[in-house]
């Protein structure tokens, strides 16, 4: 004899279609973002993918790596072991973390991102090379989420990368004005 109740079967979540008018990310985005982080930034494999990434980022574009003077002109099997590239990939992988946790904060978000983009900027990573991060990173989920990627998880990654790019864009563009125009005055004098 049962209990006379029955369980209804949980409502989808509705979301707000609405995107945020400065990363472009819906809530919907930031949650797949949060979800599919749990399994990247896994306490137990963000380190192992981390070093993964950064395989498939010099493997791609091997003049990247020469932004790392301790990474330079080594071969991909001896990094791939190296314990530098695991402590560096490591610290990016957290500093990654950082921007999820702060996803829903988008004043907190991007604060993280002016910082890393002055960072960048000041060891004369252009623009032009987060490009190609931001691909390296979308094929990065396709294998280490297999089953679990979606293109609608590629959208929601591939919307906040984007406005990471835009953001550093105009952080170079704000710096190289300012240079041009500090050369400017002292061409004056």
């Amino acid at each position: 004899m049962g209990c006379g109740c029955s369980k209804k079967p949980a409502r989808p979540k509705v979301y707000d279609p609405t995107p945020d008018p400065i990363t472009g990310l819906t809530q919907k985005d930031r949650d797949m973002i949060v979800d599919s982080w749990k399994i990247i930034g896994n306490r137990n494999a963000i380190k192992q993918n981390a070093v993964e990434f950064f395989m498939m980022l010099f493997a791609a574009y091997p003049h990247i790596q020469n932004y790392f003077g301790i990474f330079k002109n080594k071969q991909l099997s001896e990094l791939r072991t190296s314990p530098k590239i695991k402590v560096h990939a490591a610290s990016v992988f957290y500093f990654l973390n950082s921007y999820v946790e702060n996803i829903q904060d988008t004043e907190k978000f991007m604060g993280l991102v002016e910082k890393m983009a002055v960072a960048h900027i000041a060891r004369g990573i252009n623009v032009e090379e987060f490009e190609k991060i931001r691909i390296i990173f979308i094929n990065f989920l396709k294998y280490i989420l297999g089953y679990h990627y979606t293109p609608e998880v590629e959208r929601a990654w591939d919307t906040l990368l984007r406005a990471q790019i835009a953001v550093y864009k105009q952080i170079e563009e704000s710096i190289k004005a300012k240079q041009e125009s500090a050369d400017t005055d002292f061409s004056d004098v």
